[in-house]
């Protein structure tokens, strides 16, 4: 408890692979892998957009702010992420010394990974049923 201030919000919400991308770069004359929040963000950008091209297709409109609705799903359709439960966050670039200080991985949200990793197909069948039942509410 003396790492965090447990009377704001925590954080992660999520998490993304972001650990081998290959990438073109034409300063470096062609392919090499890239890590970290470099691939990661984007990798959820992408999955966010997804998101907001499925309710923007229905409803002309875009989500709106992802956060409320991420727990919500996560709650309601927990298959929408993968929780990742071993691990930890103590080591750096620089590697692990035992004066590293961390987090552990959990069940459930932790702080290391927030939620988990996106699975896209099951977050979009989330998203599209309530889509569904909002529609419907509509009517």
């Amino acid at each position: 408890s003396s790492y965090y201030n447990s009377s704001n919000r925590a954080y992660p919400d999520v998490s993304a692979m972001g650990n081998g991308f290959a990438v073109y770069l034409s300063s470096y004359g062609g392919w090499t892998t890239v890590g970290g929040t470099s691939a990661s963000s984007p990798t959820f950008a992408a999955t966010t957009a997804y998101l907001n091209a499925l309710s923007y297709n229905k409803t002309g409109k875009p989500l709106g702010f992802l956060n409320p609705l991420l727990y919500k799903m996560a709650a309601a359709q927990p298959s929408a992420f993968t929780d990742i439960v071993t691990g930890d966050n103590k080591c750096t670039e620089d590697g692990c010394a035992s004066t590293c200080k961390g987090y552990e991985c959990t069940t459930g949200w932790d702080p290391v990974t927030g939620l988990g990793t996106p699975v896209l197909s099951e977050m979009a069948k989330y998203v599209e049923s309530m889509l569904v039942a909002k529609a419907t509410v509509l009517i």
